[in-house]
């Protein structure tokens, strides 16, 4: 009879030499039978679901700030990744969009009126300078950008909205650029 120990040190010795095979044996039994093994980790998680709730909540005692941090990197990166996949998404259809957008602001006129109150009121300082500006200081006629000397200016951009009157001559792409937003439609 062969002693434990020796057992034990030629399971490991066989382990280490069919370590690739049975490697790749799991990786093909969990791609076959993936309905298989989802059926018997929800039959586990139900007759084990308390036990499973008391060790989840124990382990988030013990690791509530490291977890904190974690969700909060976590979510400042996958907001980051939505950003760029929605610019992405939007250069590469863009006339959808504006399609998209105006038919929502035409069909929703009563939303659209909500959110314009509702930005005036948290921003009053830029809708008392954008309409004083607005009265009293018109586009010149033929007036270029002074940002890209390109285009013709369309936009007013103020640099402080505490000095309503001062005021830039700027095409849209170049007010939404300065005003750090995506080009509406």
């Amino acid at each position: 009879m062969i002693s434990t120990e020796k057992h034990k040190q030629k399971m490991k010795e066989n382990y280490e030499k069919n370590r690739e095979i049975i490697l790749l044996k799991q990786k093909n039994y969990r791609l076959n039978n993936k309905e298989k093994i989802k059926i018997k980790g929800q039959k586990y998680y139900i007759k084990n679901k308390s036990k499973l709730s008391n060790i989840n909540k124990a382990y988030y005692q013990e690791h509530k700030e490291e977890l904190k941090i974690k969700n909060k990197e976590r979510y400042a990166w996958n907001r980051f990744e939505n950003v760029i996949k929605k610019r992405e998404y939007y250069r590469e259809h863009k006339e959808e969009v504006c399609k998209r957008m105006r038919e929502f602001a035409k069909n929703n006129n009563d939303f659209m009126n909500e959110k314009r109150k509702k930005h005036e009121l948290k921003y009053p300082e830029k809708k008392r300078a954008r309409s004083l500006a607005k009265e009293n200081i018109e586009i010149p006629e033929n007036q270029i950008c002074v940002m890209c000397n390109e285009k013709k200016a369309t936009d007013r951009h103020h640099e402080d909205y505490s000095k309503p009157l001062e005021v830039k001559f700027v095409c849209h792409q170049c007010n939404c650029k300065l005003e750090r937003i995506e080009i509406k439609c």
